[in-house]
């Protein structure tokens, strides 16, 4: 008779593993060198850049994640809150937030003017699978409340 657990995981070259049977560690908290919430942040960023294009080296596809990494990039670049602000609490509403994401061919987007916004923040995530913000007033945009406009990414101001 074998000694081979019955609920043992079996290979075809009759070998078994019981990893499953191992106790799994608990999700690790976003940790970074200090308590600093703005360097937590950048550290978030960093890791799904990271996993967002260890997926993509070893899958050949894109992770749905794009639009978090331009958001945690908009919050890191013009000190943005993580979390929407609730409509009519402030004089000023929301920013949009619109992602590039890598290997999608051109550098256009398109900008929903029926939907109130006090800034337009596009976020491009790069072919080598890091990130840049740029900011455009609204002012800026078509005095228009519904319909759409084409942004150039090339035609936003840079940060400074």
């Amino acid at each position: 008779m074998s000694n081979i657990p019955a609920d043992a995981t079996h290979w075809d070259s009759g070998d078994w593993i019981d990893w499953h049977r191992q106790p799994v560690p608990g999700p690790a908290p976003c940790s970074a060198p200090s308590e600093d919430p703005r360097a937590r942040l950048y550290t978030l960023h960093m890791r799904m850049l990271q996993c967002a294009r260890a997926y993509f080296e070893m899958t050949g596809l894109h992770l749905p994640i794009y639009d978090g990494i331009a958001r945690l990039q908009a919050a890191i670049a013009f000190d943005l809150p993580t979390t929407d602000p609730v409509l009519g609490e402030s004089d000023l509403d929301p920013a949009q937030i619109i992602a590039l994401p890598p290997h999608v061919g051109h550098e256009i987007v398109t900008v929903d003017l029926s939907i109130p916004f006090s800034s337009l923040i596009v976020v491009r995530i790069k072919d080598d699978f890091t990130s840049d913000a740029r900011m455009l007033p609204r002012w800026r945009l078509p005095d228009r409340t519904e319909g759409t406009v084409e942004v150039s990414w090339r035609g936003m101001p840079k940060a400074r």
